[in-house]
Parts: structure tokens; sequence; C-alpha cells
């Protein structure tokens, strides 16, 4: 009894904690939108929220099932419109909800209570729902939290229970089990943020789910005004995630197949046809990330205290070197080290006494003179463009020869028969902007995230 009720008491406490991460419900204005565009109410077709919150979903659904069917009976009801909340105070809520709106269209207290006790379960709808096909339209704003995040009871059940390719994030797990639960020809309309349609840790996700759905319908959403917070909690920023309405139907009833490919919602691949990619022109790589700097990045001032061979020192330029598309000076150097050839004495003293700076898990157990990335190998003799992995814009700055970009900062190097002028005033195209813009995961305050991946696929007028 006693380890029943310590298991119910962090169960609680660990659904309290998911809800307080993921509770941004959805404003009428998008509710209503995506409503519009499932074929329902329609004869015994039925309709599911499978994370319903307070009920805004269920609250517009069965308010148009009651103006399509005025005399509908209770039991009825219930059975067309269902939902699933696993916090209880947001599943009471939605219940009373679903009772006021029933008690304004005729019902009696005691029956409408009732029916919205029915209509609305209390549980954990991945792992509690059902596993056969039973709606015929899903509807909502599932959660999105990724599974490093959760507490770790309800990872641990929802690790042990739900398939791998669904592990990801909650949104994964949702849409995989949403799809799993719908009748032939049903359709799902969701709230979703967008990564999961081009993240590659989504690919077999999509690949599962479109081995029978389509995409039928992508829109993106303004995050300020989709969402609003329980008024049970203290008023917050909108959810830091970039959200698009997404219908999905039976895949030969879609244009666009959901595959292991990327989908970029704003992405117009046509405009671009016949450009060059800038991996077809370029070397595009990562910059080394050597550790905190005082131990392989050093200053003047240390190197020479530590009486370390000029010849030994690279100059290196990251993102601090970079203010409003100018590079300045370099004022930081790399200690070049070799694979094979331990260092000079000098050199080594100043490692072995800076060596706490570096995480003891990249420390090598031999030849610890080398850097977590070694950069002996990189060709400097070239000036290259550099462009930082979080970024306002793709303008790149222009690194000398015989600097060293850092910190996994994009560099470009020419190699082929357009040169680096050439390369820069084509990355500084409108076009190549919007392309970038249109697929690069999105982040705060105007800023995107840049991999070499997508760099190298950038379709450039040269």
């Amino acid at each position: 009894m006693e380890t029943g009720l310590l298991e119910h008491n962090a169960l609680s406490t660990a659904i309290e904690k998911l809800h307080d991460a993921t509770a941004f419900y959805t404003a009428e204005p998008v509710v209503d939108q995506l409503l519009d565009m499932l074929s329902w109410p329609a004869g015994d077709s039925r309709l599911v929220d499978t994370s319903c919150g307070d009920g805004a979903f269920l609250d517009a659904a069965l308010r148009r099932l009651l103006k399509a069917e005025p005399h509908i009976s209770g039991s009825r009801i219930a059975h067309l419109v269902q939902g699933w909340e696993i916090h209880y105070f947001a599943a009471a809520e939605a219940r009373a909800r679903m009772a006021r709106i029933l008690v304004e269209h005729g019902h009696p207290t005691s029956e409408a209570t009732e029916v919205a006790e029915a209509m609305v379960t209390h549980g954990d709808f991945l792992v509690q729902g059902p596993r056969v096909p039973t709606w015929d339209c899903v509807a909502g704003n599932p959660p999105f939290l990724r599974y490093a995040h959760l507490p770790e009871i309800l990872r641990t059940e929802y690790e042990r229970t739900l398939p791998d390719y669904s592990q990801g994030d909650m949104l994964h797990s949702f849409i995989d089990r949403c799809t799993l639960t719908l009748r032939p020809q049903g359709e799902i309309a969701l709230v979703t943020s967008d990564r999961w349609l081009f993240a590659q840790c989504a690919a077999e996700l999509r690949a599962v789910v479109g081995q029978r759905m389509g995409l039928h319908h992508l829109e993106r959403l303004d995050c300020s005004s989709a969402f609003y917070r329980p008024k049970n909690r203290r008023a917050g920023q909108p959810p830091r995630i970039h959200p698009v309405a997404v219908v999905l139907r039976e895949a030969d009833q879609c244009d666009t197949a959901l595959t292991r490919a990327p989908i970029y919602p704003e992405a117009d691949d046509a405009s671009y046809e016949g450009y060059r990619t800038l991996a077809e022109v370029a070397n595009v790589r990562l910059a080394p990330w050597l550790g905190k700097h005082g131990l392989f990045v050093v200053d003047q001032a240390t190197a020479d205290a530590a009486g370390i061979d000029p010849s030994l020192l690279v100059p290196a330029v990251d993102t601090d070197n970079m203010k409003g598309g100018v590079l300045s000076a370099p004022t930081k150097f790399a200690i070049r080290t070799f694979r094979g050839i331990e260092p000079p004495p000098e050199v080594m003293r100043h490692l072995d006494a800076n060596m706490h700076l570096l995480a003891k898990t990249k420390v090598r157990a031999t030849q610890r003179w080398l850097p977590p990335e070694p950069f002996e190998k990189l060709n400097l003799s070239q000036p290259c463009l550099l462009i930082p992995r979080i970024a306002a814009s793709l303008r790149p700055v222009r690194v000398p020869a015989g600097i060293l970009p850092l910190d996994h900062g994009i560099s470009i190097v020419t190699a082929g028969d357009s040169t680096l002028d050439q390369l820069e005033e084509a990355l500084m195209r409108p076009e190549s902007e919007a392309w970038v813009r249109a697929r690069a995961p999105r982040l705060e305050n105007g800023y995107f995230s840049l991999t070499t991946t997508l760099l190298r696929a950038l379709p450039l007028k040269l």
C-alpha cells in the first residue's frame, strides 16, 4: 500500500510538471480553422482530441454537432465527441465546459454532467488509449516536449511501451498513436511544432505515418496569437516552438507524401531549378572546436608567459570577431600540435597546467596534446567565408588565409570555377536568404540554426 501511494504521488508530481511545461492551449480562431478542414460532423463520424486540455477543441466541436443535430441525445453526443486528458484539473475544466454548453442547449444539469463525464476521459492517451481504429477524426494540439525533458517516471513508461521511432518528442508519440486509432478514410487536424516535418530524428516517424497518411494541408501559425495559457497559471511567454497547422488524410488523397525526406512549410523548390548547389562549387565544413579558451586557444600574453614558439601559434577567430558583417583582427591563437609528435616541453607544461579546463571525457588517454578536434590537416592557405551556425542572416564574413575559424562556425572555401567573390555575392542574394529561411530551423528573436548539410544543398545563382 505504501509503495503504491508513493508511486501515485510520484506520478501525480510528474503529471503536474508535464502540464506546467506543455499547457499552451489553442486560441479559438485556430481551433475553428482546423475544424473547418475536417469532414465533420457527418453522420456517425466520431471525433477525438487526444490531449484536450481545458476543452477548446471539444467546445467548438460540440457546438458544431449541436447545430447540425439540435435534438441529438446525450448518449450519441458522448459517442461522437470525445477527449482524453492526463491532467486531472484540466480534465475537470473540460468536463465543466462541456456541461455548460449542454445546459445552454436545454439539457438538464444532471444529464449534462453525466454526458460531459462520458465525453472526457481522465487518463494518459499514450499508454491507456485504444490501439485499434476507433475514431474518424482527430483534432487537437498535442504537447511538444522532448523525451529528455520528461519526468523520469513518464519517460520510463513511454520508452517501455511506445515504438522507438516515436520517442524523440511527445509530439512524435501523439502523431503515431493518433494514426493508429484512426478508422479508414480518417482525418487528422493538429497544431504541431514544425520540426517533426524536417528534423532527421523524425525521419522514421514520417516514413511510418506516411505508409498510410499524406499531407493535405500545411500552414504556418503566429506563435504569439495561436496559444493561450490556462487561467490557473501565471502569464508567460509563448512556447518556444514554431507552430504549424497540419491536416493529414489518406495518402491517395494528398499531393504531398510523407516520407523520410524533410518537408519545409514555406519551401519553393521550383524557383531554384537549374541552380548549382554550394557543395558543387565549394568545400563547406565545420570549424574545429578546441575546448574552452585558455587551453588549446590562448591570447598573446598567455603564449608569451608560457614561452610557446610563435611558429606553433595559429591566429584564430570565432563569432566574437564577427560584428555587423565585419571581421575584427584576431586576438586569439590556436596551439598547433601533431599526431604522433609530442610538442616541446613548454607546450606540454602549459597544456598539463590547464587540462582541467577540458571536460574529463574529452581528455585523451594517449597523445593528450591533441585537442578535441585536431586541425593539423586543415589547409589554411586560402581565404574562406565564415557564417555562424546561429545567425540572423546568411551574410558571411571573409577570413584571410592563414587564420583558423573556431567553435563550429561554418567555413566555405572555393573548390571549383567560382571565385570567393562570386560565392560571397551569390550567398548575399535575396533568393539565397529566402531559401535558407524557408528550411533552417527557427530559433528565438529572428535567428535560425544552420548546418553544413543544409548549406551544401543551397542552390546558388552564379
